[in-house]
């Protein structure tokens, strides 16, 4: 399959993308390239997604419940355990092709975490791990309970993709005392350090139209006290 059949399917959100019935913007971020099949018990048996990098000459393959990148005609993988991919999940390129972030979740609520990769000589490097460090981060004031994690999810690349927007949210469940509550995180990828914090309101006013539709109806849901709270 040609770079000419993904260039005409080009979705209206910024990225080349090849999917069936059921594929959209992500959930988390407009940016990303939602991974989905269809809205049915068990998508990832029929999933077949390609996902176009910005300078076309990449391409993120996804089947059933593994992914791999695919350059000139060769397969790069991580190997089968490392390449397992949940649903729900989204994927975005950087804006340079060098690296993308994959979101995925335990479920359509919870269990949210991010992945980072880079491509260096056709090699696939995962980044340094962040999400352990944004949760501790996150939860010294936004703590659910101790069996429920905040939910970790990409945003936005910046800086010629060298820092990564990530959004920590408390998930939207009754146990949760500040559900829906998030705050963004501006993480340096190489050294996996946060750079600097946003409130929601903050990330609303700079970054709103990368927002996916549960950060859009998480904002609405919070009062201004939480908005402007830190994270």
């Amino acid at each position: 399959m040609g770079v000419a059949l993904f260039l005409a399917g080009a979705s209206c959100w910024g990225q080349g993308v090849d999917c069936p019935p059921g594929c959209s913007p992500g959930r988390w971020s407009s940016e990303a390239v939602d991974l989905s099949s269809a809205r049915s018990k068990a998508p990832y048996e029929t999933r077949d997604i390609r996902v176009l990098s910005p300078d076309k000459q990449k391409i993120a393959h996804i089947v059933k419940d593994h992914w791999w990148i695919e350059i000139g005609g060769i397969k790069i993988s991580l190997g089968p355990k490392k390449s397992l991919i949940l649903y729900p999940a989204e994927l975005a390129w950087a804006p340079n092709s060098s690296a993308f972030y994959i979101t995925e979740g335990a479920g359509y609520t919870t269990g949210y975490r991010v992945s980072i990769y880079r491509l260096e000589d056709q090699k696939l490097r995962a980044i340094t791990d962040v999400n352990q460090k944004i949760e501790r981060d996150f939860e010294r004031r936004h703590k659910c309970t101790e069996e429920q994690s905040p939910n970790i999810a990409g945003l936005h690349w910046m800086d010629d993709s060298l820092n990564l927007l990530i959004v920590a949210e408390e998930p939207s469940i009754g146990i949760c005392k500040d559900a829906y509550y998030f705050g963004a995180y501006l993480i340096s990828i190489d050294a996996g350090q946060i750079v600097e914090r946003f409130t929601s309101q903050a990330a609303e006013s700079r970054w709103k139209n990368a927002f996916g539709y549960v950060l859009k109806d998480g904002f609405e849901r919070l009062s201004e006290q939480q908005k402007n709270a830190s994270p």
